[in-house]
């Protein structure tokens, strides 16, 4: 409870702070501390061994990959097609494409889910950061026909200028932490000591602070500009995909302890990195690009621990 406070308090301070100075620039650094104080901790505890438990767990992986990356998926295109707006289309289709995220261990523990295979989970969906990357850069092309043109009227000129190439995710927030994390576990033993022994605080700050700094952002900003009528219908959207995409993680996994793991993996997206990701695209999308992404902490970070009730309401033995 008291991060889910973090965040909501960090999301209002944020768009306060936005609203009174005209928002922050952008500095792709913001990807280097989250994969630095959020990644490279839960890395300390992934041996290479680990992988071996791959194989017994194929089942799991399997129902993850399928649910978020076909199922959700295609909930997420039907929705997006349905609104007639391609920015909410993208969003929705971009935060199909990222399940799990930054608060989804601590659900994990918090549920009595197997920590190993959701942490097995979580690095496998992080491994296929770069291929998403990929084949989100190629939506406009393909979705574009099928909406009405972008409205651009209420984009800076000066946010085209910011671009990012598919692959900086995947640099920042995998491969630089993972290595990262074996030159700290190889000499430095003493900082994992210390980071195991304050993790939650620091997770904590750091997540406050990236919160705080997206939503100052000019790009958050954008909230303040768009119609009412969009507004309405990206918070339809969106509240429609998350009920949609809740049922299918309630009736799609069981409540053993190998099941709420992968629950947990469906059920949550990886809000924050889709947030980053927007700022790179508003100027495609439109300003209703960020609506559905900026909505989804609100429903995520609101549901969670009602989703946690229902998850530990009836144990069942791994």
């Amino acid at each position: 409870m008291t991060q889910v406070i973090l965040i909501i308090t960090a999301i209002g301070l944020g768009l306060a702070t936005g609203s009174f100075t005209g928002g922050f620039a952008f500095s792709p650094l913001v990807c280097l501390i989250a994969g630095i104080f959020l990644v490279v901790p839960s890395l300390f505890k992934f041996k290479l061994a680990d992988l071996a438990l791959v194989k017994s767990h194929l089942p799991e992986i399997g129902k993850n990959i399928w649910v978020n990356y076909l199922l959700i998926t295609a909930i997420a295109l039907a929705i997006g097609y349905a609104s007639q707006d391609i920015g909410i289309a993208a969003a929705l289709f971009l935060l199909a494409l990222l399940p799990g995220g930054g608060m989804v261990m601590m659900w994990i523990k918090t549920s009595g889910a197997n920590v190993k295979l959701g942490f097995i989970i979580f690095m496998l969906n992080l491994a296929l950061l770069l291929p998403i990357t990929l084949i989100f850069s190629q939506f406009y092309g393909f979705a574009a026909p099928f909406f009405p043109p972008v409205d651009l009227s209420a984009i800076d000129p000066n946010l085209a200028a910011v671009e990012v190439k598919p692959f900086a995710p995947f640099m920042l927030l995998v491969v630089i932490p993972f290595v990262v994390s074996r030159i700290v576990l190889r000499f430095f033993p003493s900082i994992v000591a210390l980071t195991a022994k304050h993790q939650p605080l620091v997770s904590k700050a750091t997540m406050f602070g990236i919160v705080f700094y997206l939503f100052s952002l000019t790009t958050a900003q954008l909230l303040f500009k768009v119609s009412l009528a969009e507004l309405a219908t990206a918070a339809i959207a969106t509240v429609i995909f998350y009920a949609l995409t809740f049922g299918a993680a309630l009736l799609l996994t069981d409540r053993t302890a190998t099941g709420k793991a992968v629950f947990w993996h469906i059920a949550t997206r990886y809000i924050t990195l889709a947030l980053i990701l927007a700022v790179f695209n508003v100027d495609i999308f439109g300003a209703s690009f960020i609506l559905p992404i900026m909505m989804a902490y609100f429903i995520q970070i609101g549901s969670s621990g009602f989703l946690a009730r229902l998850e530990t309401r009836e144990a069942v033995a791994a």
